[in-house]
């Protein structure tokens, strides 16, 4: 019994080693050398453009991203990998690396959100699942349907005197 749960544990850790892999995987920034820099950062600025993977990152965390994009250059072009870099830099590197990350996987349009609530006239809770570009762009189009019902001018009913 003992060796099942030594190997039930092992396979836990070799699964979430593997989970770890895939998550770092997926990070939008990864800055190891002044060469792949340049290329995430102009991939980074061509999605935060309409029609991109990030276009719906807000002004204020577009301009973060923009800022530790360039604190990373500057380290990185003063020294042309990691491995030459002082701690202290590095640990800068990393935390701008990491906010430009979390800020980018936030606002992925390609982030699944899910909701498990009760719709309605219901007591028995759904969960729905949608992008988080597909619910951005469904509340834009929910906003200018209400702008456009509240420009609409309303015809009034006639009453039933007839006056």
């Amino acid at each position: 019994m003992q060796k099942f749960a030594c190997l039930f544990g092992a396979a836990l850790l070799l699964q979430a080693g593997w989970v770890f892999a895939a998550a770092e995987q997926e990070k939008p920034l990864v800055a190891r050398t002044w060469e792949s820099f340049q290329k995430d950062s102009a991939r980074i600025h061509q999605q935060m453009q309409p029609g991109g993977v990030y276009e719906h990152t807000p002004a204020n965390d577009q301009a973060r991203v923009e800022a530790r994009l360039s604190d990373m250059s500057k380290l990185l072009q003063a020294h042309s990998s990691q491995s030459e870099m002082s701690e202290t830099d590095k640990v800068a590197l990393l935390n701008a690396q990491e906010e430009i990350n979390g800020i980018l996987q936030h606002n992925d349009n390609n982030r699944l959100i899910c909701e498990h609530v009760a719709p309605v006239g219901s007591h028995r809770p759904v969960t729905t699942c949608q992008t988080y570009g597909e619910k951005i762009a469904r509340q834009a189009r929910d906003e200018r349907y209400l702008e456009d019902r509240g420009r609409t001018p309303q015809q009034k009913k006639a009453s039933p005197s007839g006056k």
